[in-house]
């Protein structure tokens, strides 16, 4: 799974638990205000049953509202269950308990004696309370229902002759006291309708103003990852500590460099991890107002580490954060900085060498045809020759340290390779080619420029039958491949010879080192640097039971996407 797939699942993973966050909210809502529902139904149908004089409930019409609380009640408890099974759905179930509520809320007003009962305010809680979960439409519906019921409720005892005077044109008037009720029976149902529009408004500030903590909450966690995962790749080592030394955070780098395991627990005191490293803390802490040195330690695992502090914090209660940087990498990054800058120098000065190189090479060789072919002077024009020449291979060998970056990489069958270096390395040097023997390297296909790779085996190759005994019919040279445990294709030179001493093993890639005078001590850095350039690695192991050399080319792995500088 590529990255923007991975971050496009983590964005539908988000959305998706942002909805069901949001739906399980409106069930809660939707319960909470089911209990208040069971509340009245429970506290109405005890009145109505102990036969308490609780005036007015229930003084106009004792049956009816007691009807009205056994229906209320029952209605509570049945949706208590729904609510909890949340089936049916949150839309059918909150539009049909909020009509349920207006109209038994107005059987409660009927039978309590009508608006005057003041049990009309519980039409207010009903529309406010049911206006909080649906939408802007069901919420003016239930202000319109609500409105109409108390007009209803209200006229009641004159709907007959109302309804009389409709159909026969009789006479019809309202008493004085009915009439005089009608602006409080117009202000209630205004009422109604401002509750609607501020119980919606504000259910709708709020499901805003939630979903954007969801989604800052989401962007928070996400960051969050995104730290945690830089932190995690990075090369330095990071550990976080607290006032007390124990760890609490650590990266994977900083576990290998200070060989941590499982072993030690989720908080493991930093002492038990690395003592050192927890003196130079204690040591930071006392004295970080007047001084903050720091020195190189070796940790369990044998890296050099150069640590440095500073505090999460500026009163410092949350923690010490500890940075870890491998110094053997830090001088392997001065190294190549250094060797950089000296092959752009060396390359320039072998430039000017090489024409009064090339002349005095010239020189030489007419002064041999010229003078008096006595025993000296021959010695001596030998002589010019020899080191003539020797300096032209340390010129050849310097400019190559500039094309390190120059390389044209290709996608190369290692076998069919194999085999055309054989051919023309045997005919150049003038061996056998029964002297290389090929190991193990169909089927592998690399990713390298086939010229610098062909310089880097013809390079091992000339080492090898350097240290190797005269070519008897055995093979002196074996050209291995295979891949390494991370998948990775290499090719082993491997001889038979001499091999490498065991206390210059550790020089051999060195730039001028060489154990042979006519060596230049070039060879072998040129073939690392160049198997660096095409992203893999030269490395030098003890041949088997001690005897002779093995030198694995480590490649990139082909098709891996790897882009190398071409020239």
């Amino acid at each position: 799974m590529t990255a923007t797939e991975s971050m496009t699942l983590n964005t539908t993973l988000t959305s998706t638990e942002s909805r069901a966050a949001a739906e399980s909210e409106n069930w809660r809502v939707l319960r909470l205000f089911n209990f208040y529902r069971l509340t009245i139904g429970l506290s109405f149908t005890g009145v109505s049953l102990s036969g308490a004089d609780l005036a007015p409930l229930g003084s106009a019409s004792p049956i009816l509202f007691q009807l009205a609380a056994l229906i209320y009640a029952g209605l509570a408890v049945a949706s208590t269950y729904t609510i909890y099974q949340r089936q049916p759905d949150f839309e059918s179930q909150a539009t049909v308990l909020g009509f349920a509520d207006i109209t038994l809320i107005t059987l409660f007003m009927h039978a309590s004696g009508g608006i005057a009962s003041g049990l009309g305010l519980l039409l207010l809680v009903a529309v406010a309370g049911n206006s909080l979960l649906v939408g802007k439409r069901i919420a003016i519906f239930y202000a319109s229902v609500g409105t109409i019921a108390m007009l209803l409720e209200h006229s009641w005892s004159i709907l007959p002759e109302f309804v009389a005077w409709v159909l026969s044109a009789s006479e019809f008037s309202l008493t004085p006291d009915l009439a005089a009720t009608y602006p409080q029976v117009g202000m209630l149902g205004l009422g109604l309708y401002i509750t609607a529009y501020l119980g919606y408004t504000l259910a709708t500030r709020l499901r805003a103003s939630e979903a954007l903590a969801d989604q800052r909450g989401d962007d928070v966690i996400e960051l969050s990852h995104i730290n945690e995962l830089i932190i995690q790749r990075m090369q330095s080592g990071v550990l976080v500590c607290d006032t007390a030394g124990r760890i609490r955070m650590i990266n994977q780098a900083a576990q290998r460099f200070l060989g941590q395991s499982s072993d030690h627990g989720k908080n493991p005191a930093l002492s038990d991890v690395a003592s050192e490293l927890a003196i130079q803390l204690a040591q930071w802490l006392g004295h970080q107002r007047t001084q903050r040195t720091r020195s190189m330690f070796t940790s369990q695992a044998g890296y050099a580490l150069l640590p440095r502090f500073a505090r999460l914090t500026e009163s410092g209660d949350t923690g010490i954060l500890v940075f870890l940087e491998d110094m053997a990498a830090l001088r392997q990054q001065a190294q190549q900085l250094k060797m950089a800058a000296l092959a752009r120098l060396t390359a320039s000065i072998a430039h000017e060498i090489r024409n009064p190189l090339g002349a005095l090479t010239n020189a030489a060789q007419l002064l041999g045809e010229s003078t008096q072919t006595d025993e000296k002077s021959t010695r001596l024009v030998k002589i010019i020759d020899e080191q003539s020449r020797r300096m032209n291979v340390i010129v050849e060998n310097v400019t190559q340290l500039a094309r390190r970056d120059r390389i044209n990489p290709e996608h190369i069958q290692l076998g069919k390779w194999v085999e055309e270096f054989v051919r023309q390395y045997s005919e150049t040097i003038e061996v056998p080619r029964e002297a290389f023997a090929q190991y193990r390297v169909e089927e592998i296909e690399v990713y390298v420029d086939p010229e610098q790779l062909f310089q880097v085996v013809g390079n091992l190759g000339q080492n090898s039958l350097r240290h190797s005994p005269p070519f008897s019919g055995t093979p002196l040279i074996k050209l291995q491949g295979g891949h390494d445990p991370e998948k990775r294709p290499y090719l082993d030179v491997i001889d038979w010879g001499r091999g490498v001493p065991e206390n210059v093993r550790e020089s051999i890639f060195d730039p001028f080192f060489t154990t042979t005078p006519q060596g230049t001590g070039l060879g072998l850095y040129i073939a690392r640097e160049l198997c660096e350039g095409n992203g893999g690695s030269l490395t030098y192991y003890p041949g088997d039971g001690g005897v002779g050399s093995r030198f694995r080319i480590t490649f990139a792995v082909a098709g891996n996407g790897i882009e190398l500088k071409a020239s």
